[in-house]
């Protein structure tokens, strides 16, 4: 075998080669998707080596399922002499292509799907999934996060997880596993795993197996009515954190808008990531905010310095994708983000040598609702901007504008 030549799409030589037509398909399909034309060229160029070896040592140039990639990748491979170079320099180029010859080969029907075989506590999940979201109407992200907990519990029963061996459980039993799996957990996140719990066989009593005397097993920790204080970072500080951005690195000009965005609307890193494109309304300067947490939307005016990076990041730095999200991923395909802003926030932090106890985008959230409270908005109108449905959520902020606590706090020699 010899490298062949590439004319800017697929090697030339591949509609005569073996598996040329799949490699040639291949190649097409990952340019449609993004891919950079060098890795096209690689994964194409493995299917090809591919197919040699299966011409050269058994006369066949199909795949018909995936015992021929592997014995491929285990046994010729390591030590493949096809090419010039050390031994192994390719290896890794040529799993992720073949990878993708069966993703294809499988869409197409070429080859049978991947039966996978469904845990034994599957059913139950599923079952528990569906009354969260049907009967009780809770958010997507809701079920997601009672679903892992869930997930976990079973799984740590192991094998005996029917209904009837579930419900013969003790409360000391469903208090070892929140003991061991909520270590190091915070207040919020060990009431979750408890009410997933408690939620799990009342749902269970619901539908006849009983465990309506687990219900509460595992205690809530109690939580105080405005007890928390919020973290915020002061506007000087907001304006240098958004100072320290470079547009010009990697997802620079993305991270950058959706900065602004949290900053400039108190947004939750859910609803950037939501954000579609048909919610931009250009012409009459508005932007639709949709709420995941709450399935809500709200209409807000667009501020020029956010447009402008918004169209900044759309015209310079997002790639050519079908999906109608705002914001994108930038490794092949070009999916809607999925990941969360907060590791790079925290190195912009780090980079405008702002210390805080908090390092998430929330914390941008509180520092709009105490800048504009301090600003004199009234509470009304900052829980209108973020979201709010009571107005009891936004009243937390006030304990934030230390200046207005000042102006009516007591004199100490009065009160004595």
């Amino acid at each position: 075998m010899h490298e062949a030549f590439w004319n800017g799409l697929f090697d030339v030589r591949w509609e005569e080669a073996p598996l040329g037509a799949e490699a040639i398909r291949l190649t097409v399909r990952l340019r449609e998707r993004g891919y950079a034309e060098r890795t096209c060229r690689d994964y194409g160029h493995a299917v090809v080596h591919l197919g040699g070896v299966l011409h050269e040592e058994l006369g066949s140039e199909q795949v018909r399922d995936e015992g021929v990639v592997a014995d491929f990748l285990a046994g010729h491979l390591p030590g493949c002499r096809c090419y010039r170079g050390p031994v192994g320099h390719r290896e890794e180029p040529v799993r992720r292509g073949l990878a993708h010859l069966l993703v294809m080969l499988r869409e197409e029907g070429a080859i049978p799907p991947v039966v996978v075989d469904q845990p034994l506590y599957h059913e139950l999940i599923e079952g528990y999934c569906r009354f969260l979201r049907r009967d009780r109407g809770l958010a997507e992200t809701t079920v997601v996060n009672y679903q892992r907990y869930l997930r976990d519990f079973l799984i740590s029963r192991g094998a005996v997880v029917s209904p009837a061996a579930l419900v013969a459980l003790g409360a000391d039993d469903l208090l070892a596993f929140s003991r061991q799996r909520g270590a190091g957990l915070g207040r919020t996140a060990w009431n979750h795993l408890a009410t997933a719990l408690s939620g799990f066989y009342r749902w269970m009593d619901l539908c006849g197996h009983g465990g309506a005397h687990l219900v509460g097993a595992v205690p809530l920790r109690r939580r105080y009515r405005l007890a928390d204080v919020p973290c915020a970072l002061s506007w000087e500080q907001v304006r240098r954190l958004l100072g320290a951005v470079d547009v010009n690195e990697p997802n620079g000009r993305r991270n950058y808008a959706m900065l602004l965005l949290i900053a400039s609307y108190g947004l939750r890193g859910c609803e950037v990531r939501a954000l579609r494109l048909t919610d931009i309304d250009w012409a009459h300067d508005e932007i639709v905010i949709f709420a995941p947490k709450t399935g809500r939307r709200r209409v807000l005016p667009l501020t020029r310095p956010t447009g402008e990076a918004v169209l900044d990041y759309l015209l310079v730095e997002r790639p050519p994708s079908r999906h109608r999200e705002v914001f994108l991923s930038s490794q092949p395909p070009h999916g809607p983000l999925r990941s969360k802003i907060n590791p790079w926030l925290g190195r912009r932090l780090d980079r405008a040598g702002i210390v805080t106890a908090r390092r998430g985008a929330h914390i941008l959230r509180h520092s709009l609702a105490v800048h504009l409270l301090g600003n004199g908005e009234t509470l009304k109108s900052i829980g209108d901007l973020l979201g709010h449905r009571r107005p009891d959520t936004t009243f937390i902020y006030t304990k934030l504008a230390v200046e207005d606590l000042r102006s009516v706090a007591l004199d100490p020699a009065v009160v004595s």
